[in-house]
């Protein structure tokens, strides 16, 4: 793949928005993560921990740090229906509309209010148990997202599902996925053109891989380029996608999410979470400011050190050139006074 993108990288305009090294860098690490099952088993304590909070019907098998190392695993025994048997889950009894919105209520909280989040959620890695709860497994790939991205991503979805398309358009500028120069108008009615097909219709009218085809298009008529931090979020928005058609092919997911992002994005953009904001930054600044303090001690340090700050011959004859001029100011004072005291004596 590496070498996949070096040969992308010959075309420059292709390599400056397509990203290609970083894309397969991001690659690269879910890898190198999923080949250490001690990476795995954090992953899953770590996910476990975050979800107790959220009350959604999915729970985590408890990992046996005892049994588990490099290349083992070991987790309680997950007694249920995998979600690829359709047909079982179908003769279950349990309500199939309840169990892909406990499946859509856990993602969305998961990146939006955690930024960590298993992005490998297919069939396979999904079980029903006898109780109507999910269980997850396999923790190998696993996304995680910072704050600025998922409120970013978060007014984006919510302008979308308010068919607010200007509102759109104004965070991908404000998120630079735009350049600047480009028209927000024109990308405001691209934004129309890709989110009306999805708006209010059932999942099984919508055709993922056309919706993708269409927003690479726009990708590539206004300069986007890719955004390597979000790639396993994408992925996972769509396998879960996949999930629901499996299941139920004439539910909309999008509009199962609808809920948790308006409150998710209520709580960060109101004022409690603006309180939140300046908070978190002031919590910052507080923890940068002794190494700040340090920096500049030690730079004045070295202004006075015989190997301190080196400066060229111009530089130091600039900086002494307004003392030389004060300098002859005065000889030329005390001259002149000189010459007055003779003339007058």
């Amino acid at each position: 793949f590496f070498w996949l993108a070096e040969i992308i990288s010959k075309n420059p305009e292709r390599a400056r928005r397509m990203k290609p090294r970083e894309v397969v860098r991001t690659l690269k690490e879910s890898v190198f993560f999923e080949l250490d099952l001690r990476f795995e088993a954090a992953a899953a304590t770590e996910l476990a921990d975050n979800i107790k909070t959220h009350d959604t019907g999915l729970r985590v098998p408890t990992v046996d740090w005892n049994l588990t190392s490099r290349r083992v695993l070991t987790m309680d025994w997950v007694d249920g229906i995998s979600l690829s048997d359709v047909e079982a889950i179908r003769n279950s009894g349990h309500d199939i509309n309840l169990i892909l919105a406990k499946a859509a209520t856990s993602l969305f909280l998961q990146i939006f209010k955690d930024g960590f989040f298993h992005a490998d959620p297919h069939p396979g890695n999904l079980f029903l148990d006898k109780n109507g709860d999910l269980v997850l497994v396999d923790f190998g790939i696993m996304g995680r997202l910072d704050m600025e991205s998922r409120i970013y991503i978060a007014e984006i979805m919510r302008g979308f599902l308010n068919e607010d398309y200007r509102h759109v358009a104004d965070v991908h500028f404000r998120a630079g996925y735009v350049p600047a120069g480009k028209s927000v108008e024109a990308f405001t009615q691209a934004c129309m053109a890709v989110a009306k097909p999805i708006t209010g219709k059932p999942l099984y009218q919508i055709s993922v891989a056309n919706l993708l085809g269409q927003m690479f298009k726009i990708a590539a008529e206004f300069e986007m380029e890719t955004q390597p931090q979000l790639l396993l979020m994408q992925k996972t928005l769509m396998v879960t996608e996949g999930v629901g058609r499996i299941l139920n092919p004439k539910l909309n997911m999008w509009e199962l999410s609808r809920p948790i992002i308006e409150r998710w994005a209520t709580e960060q953009f109101g004022a409690a979470g603006k309180l939140k904001e300046a908070v978190r930054e002031g919590k910052d600044i507080l923890t940068k400011f002794p190494h700040m303090l340090h920096a500049i001690e030690h730079a004045v340090n070295n202004l006075g050190s015989r190997d301190g700050i080196k400066l060229h011959p111009v530089s130091i004859a600039e900086l002494n050139e307004p003392r030389r001029q004060h300098q002859r100011q005065w000889l030329l004072l005390a001259w002149t006074s000189l010459g007055v005291i003779s003339m007058l004596w």
